[in-house]
């Protein structure tokens, strides 16, 4: 016999009484989503709190390799501090020391520029750019960075900065000092990066190369060779000044003038610098045979870089070619008190004296005259 269903339940009155209400299932989902959004809310204040731990860390990592000298570490650990918004000036110049240290130039460049553009009033980050900059040869990148600094510097960093500045402009590091620096700084320069791992440090190859071609020591390259990559560089970079006045010499001084006047001609014209103009007027001289454009040239030079006393002789050579015989002595004079006054013997002492009054004549005595009444605004100034 079926079982019957159980009558339904009545009140007093008579009508049925309302069973159990079923749950809504938006209330549930409504419970759960508020559960995931709390769980959601803890992990992002877990991870914000992680995150905002982590570049303290890093920091003390990077500080504890650097006492340990262990470069490799410290330049790793001060990237990932300046990845983020915690890079300050002071950060970034530990990364471009690092770098160094590792012969990483191009980097410690490139880590200084941000560092000077974060905090312009910060001395060392720019003592330090003139100090490669000076082992590199680059005196024309050296005004640019070093007016750049004394116009950001505050009062009391000032001296410190003319005093690199004058050293980078007048000072030509020592052969057997600056060759083996840039020997560790570009010793993989001339392969291609991605054989290395490392980044082509053009700058500090190109230095070395322009050694080789000034003052050769034997087991270096030879010439063909050191053209070869030279002009290597400038495929990749054409833009490469530095790369391009040191080719156009060396092929000179090869005896292939066609070449090197190829390679002039090439020059941009928004980079026609005094490196342009004193290979221009050489070749108006000893290749043209236009001495009057030579002139021309040669002044240009000049008017940029007025202590260059090699662009000085070539003047000298000029005015005597053009008859003009008493304006070529008086040139001549001049650079005979130029090399005296820049010889490394004096001039050293007188660097490390650092004396304002005294550094002013020697820069002006070079024609330096900006840097002259810098120094001159220094005197009296503790």
């Amino acid at each position: 016999m079926a079982r019957r269903s159980p009558p339904p339940r009545r009140n007093v009155r008579g009508h049925r009484r309302p069973g159990p209400t079923p749950p809504r299932p938006g209330r549930r989902v409504g419970r759960w989503a508020l559960g995931a959004l709390l769980m959601l809310a803890m992990a992002g204040i877990a991870a914000w709190g992680y995150a905002a731990g982590r570049p303290a860390r890093w920091r003390a990592r990077a500080e504890a390799a650097e006492r340990a000298g262990d470069w490799t570490t410290a330049l790793e650990a001060w990237r990932a501090v300046n990845a983020g918004p915690e890079a300050r000036a002071t950060t970034l110049l530990a990364q471009a020391r690092a770098a160094v240290a590792l012969g990483r130039l191009a980097e410690a460049e490139r880590t200084l520029h941000r560092a000077t553009a974060a905090d312009p009033a910060a001395a060392e980050p720019w003592r330090l750019w003139l100090e490669l900059l000076r082992v590199e040869d680059r005196v024309t990148d050296a005004q640019g960075v070093g007016w750049a600094a004394l116009d950001s510097v505050p009062p009391a960093d000032r001296r410190a900065v003319l005093r690199d500045l004058t050293l980078a402009l007048l000072a030509e590091v020592p052969d057997d000092v600056a060759r083996p620096m840039l020997t560790r700084w570009a010793d993989t320069a001339a392969a291609p990066a991605s054989a290395s791992g490392l980044e082509l440090d053009a700058d500090s190859r190109v230095a070395l190369l322009q050694r080789m071609e000034l003052m050769p020591r034997g087991g270096d390259p030879d010439r063909a060779i050191r053209i070869d990559e030279l002009t290597a560089i400038l495929a990749r970079d054409p833009g490469h000044l530095a790369a391009r006045e040191a080719l156009v010499s060396t092929l000179a001084d090869a005896g292939d003038p066609d070449a090197g006047r190829a390679a002039l001609e090439a020059w941009p014209e928004t980079g026609r610098d005094a490196r342009y103009w004193r290979l221009r007027g050489r070749w108006d001289l000893e290749y043209d045979h236009h001495p009057d454009r030579a002139e021309a040239s040669f002044r240009r030079a000049l008017t940029e870089l007025p202590h260059d006393w090699k662009t000085r002789i070539r003047l000298a050579r000029t005015l005597r070619s053009l008859g003009r015989e008493p304006e070529a002595r008086t040139e001549a004079a001049t650079v005979a008190r130029l090399r005296e006054r820049l010889d490394p013997a004096a001039l050293g002492p007188r660097l490390a004296r650092g004396d304002p009054a005294d550094l002013a004549a020697l820069t002006a005595a070079a024609g330096l005259t900006r840097l002259a009444a810098a120094w001159r605004s220094e005197v009296g100034t503790p």
